[in-house]
């Protein structure tokens, strides 16, 4: 009788404790799957923020660039006009030194010729 007694007191809680733990667990794995889902959902809407971000950034990038692009070539275009505009003033330069020299050997001959006309004229007085 003592192990009947010890069945009744000890066997019940015991296999109880089994069952429980059998069916408990299946039960306990679909609160971790649950929750590890709810976590994994957490995690794709804080990255989902982070890509709307970054996407919007991107956009503004891509923005900031062509604004870029378009005043560089207007700069481009701006330089080319300039040296354009440079070469031809370097040529007109070019011309009026070619002048200036022409020039000032005329005004030397003329000078020299006066020169030689005044003390001829010395001379002969």
């Amino acid at each position: 009788m003592e192990l009947l007694d010890l069945l009744e007191r000890f066997g019940a809680p015991i296999i109880t404790g089994i069952g429980g733990y059998f069916v408990g667990r299946p039960k306990q794995q679909a609160e971790v799957e649950a929750t590890n889902v709810e976590n994994a959902g957490k995690v794709i809407d804080k990255w989902e923020g982070y890509a709307d971000r970054l996407e919007k950034n991107i956009e503004q990038l891509r923005s900031v660039i062509g604004d870029l692009n378009d005043a560089l070539k207007l700069a481009n275009d701006e330089k080319i006009a300039c040296a354009k505009t440079l070469a031809k003033l370097e040529a007109e330069y070019d011309d009026l030194m070619k002048l200036y020299n022409e020039l000032q050997i005329e005004l030397r001959i003329i000078k020299n010729e006066e020169n030689s006309r005044n003390d001829h004229s010395h001379t002969l007085n």
